[in-house]
């Protein structure tokens, strides 16, 4: 019998990871990581932006609230209206 006719039998079928196969499978595997988790950061990044616009708007509403009640003329009326925002804000900050 000749060569050909064995590998046409199967006798001598090509392993399907040669020596080099296993290292290029690697880098792809690498690479596919990197790219996941490129994408995994820049969906944190932006993530963290939106809260932290979120959270600066917020405090500007505060202060304006706050500012709001030091326009009031007497201190009494001041102190009431501070403590009003500080009962308003303290179950939200929970």
């Amino acid at each position: 019998m000749s060569t050909r006719e064995e590998t046409l039998a199967g006798k001598t079928a090509t392993p399907l990871l040669r020596a080099g196969n296993w290292r290029v499978m690697l880098m792809a595997a690498m690479v596919g990581l990197l790219i996941v988790l490129a994408m995994l950061m820049k969906w944190i990044v932006e993530l963290q932006v939106e809260a932290a616009q979120e959270r600066r708007l917020s405090e500007a509403v505060a202060r304006e609230a706050v500012a709001r009640c030091h326009e009031k003329t007497p201190l009494q009326a001041v102190n009431e209206c501070l403590r009003g925002l500080a009962a308003s804000a303290s179950p939200t900050a929970r």
